[in-house]
């Protein structure tokens, strides 16, 4: 046997030896990875949905009206349970304050929060405004400056002194339902100890009620735009109807068919065009996890209004929204917590955080 055979030999033995190394690293860090997904899963549970849902649209918080103190007693609770998970603050706190401006109210002119505009309206003799704050969250991913953004807002629109009766506009299902969903998920996260490859951010928006203020200024004020890959929204997750009109505008349709409306455990998934590879992983986490939950697979169209994905989506970030429908007590004093599935929150959480999970580690 020569000696070039033998060296070949050698050599060919170190290279399929390396190989199985790190194949056997490979199949460790899926395993491990897998470990840490289930616990995360395991940590969303009926309870702490309950928990966190009943707090925010209990009569104490009067509504969460945009820059009233309900309002602002939702935001400091939701500050407090990321820091009690170890989420850290995004920005140097975990509170984005801002201002949004309007002229005086007999002009009927939605509050902005872009510069032009609030320079314009403080020009006026008289203007309205109102202080505002986003709660920002994140998990620092091994890609850092590569984001999935998932958020929901907090505020919802008060209390009416002039109703005869009950005056609270609680906000059970709009938003308290999706707020308590992204706290969990955040806390399955944190739960799971695995880094992801891409940073997740846990956004929780002020002054969606009012024109989507929370998350326009937060996509308005944003460093690098190209670096979010990804926007989930959740909105109104905790009981069944339908998908109004949103593009070109908000309208309600004028017949609700089987097709737009979410019975039972149904829910609404509408996805950007690139993410609509992610409805057959749905469907087979779904299954796989026994959710009893059945989602409905509705394409979104970029620019379209109604929720916090506007400017996401006018931005041409690639939008998934998780939604259960509008239903007669939309906006109504009886949205009340005894009126929401708990069980559909729970799984439609845990199905969120199972589509997260992907997202943030998609390679």
């Amino acid at each position: 046997m020569s000696k070039l055979y033998l060296l070949m030999l050698v050599g060919l033995c170190a290279v399929s030896s390396a190989v199985y190394a790190q194949g056997g690293k490979n199949a460790q860090a899926d395993k491990n990875a897998q470990v840490g997904k289930n616990k995360g899963l395991e940590s969303i549970t009926k309870q702490g949905v309950e928990a966190r849902l009943s707090f925010l649209a209990s009569d104490a918080l009067e509504g969460r009206e945009a820059g009233k103190l309900g309002g602002l007693v939702a935001s400091e609770y939701i500050q407090s349970e990321l820091k009690g998970l170890g989420v850290k603050p995004f920005y140097r706190t975990y509170f984005q304050d801002f201002e949004a401006i309007s002229p005086v109210r007999e002009k009927a002119v939605d509050f902005q929060v872009n510069s032009d505009s609030i320079s314009k309206y403080k020009a006026e003799k008289s203007y309205r405004r109102l202080a505002l704050r986003n709660v920002i969250g994140y998990i620092e991913g091994q890609k850092k400056d590569e984001y999935i953004v998932i958020g929901a807002h907090f505020d919802h629109v008060g209390v009416d002194e002039l109703l005869v009766g009950d005056q609270i506009y609680n906000g059970a299902d709009d938003n308290a339902s999706s707020v308590a969903a992204v706290l969990q998920v955040a806390e399955a996260f944190a739960s799971s100890a695995d880094k992801p490859l891409y940073s997740i951010i846990f956004a929780f928006w002020d002054g969606e009620e009012v024109n989507y203020l929370g998350s326009d200024y937060f996509v308005a004020n944003f460093a690098s735009l190209s670096n979010i890959k990804t926007y989930i929204n959740l909105d109104m997750i905790g009981r069944e109807g339908f998908v109004p009109t949103i593009y070109p505008d908000f309208a309600l349709p004028e017949t609700i068919d089987a097709e737009n409306n979410a019975l039972g455990k149904e829910f609404h998934f509408l996805s950007s065009n690139e993410l609509t590879k992610y409805n057959e992983l749905l469907s087979k986490e779904i299954e796989k996890n026994k959710l009893n939950i059945r989602p409905k697979f509705t394409l979104f169209q970029h620019k379209s209004t109604g929720s916090d994905y506007l400017h996401f989506s006018l931005h041409n970030i690639p939008v998934i929204w998780f939604f259960t429908g509008l239903h007669p007590d939309y906006h109504t004093p009886i949205d009340e917590v005894e009126r929401i599935d708990l069980d559909k929150v729970t799984d439609i959480t845990r199905a969120t955080y199972l589509i997260l999970w992907s997202l943030a580690n998609d390679k």
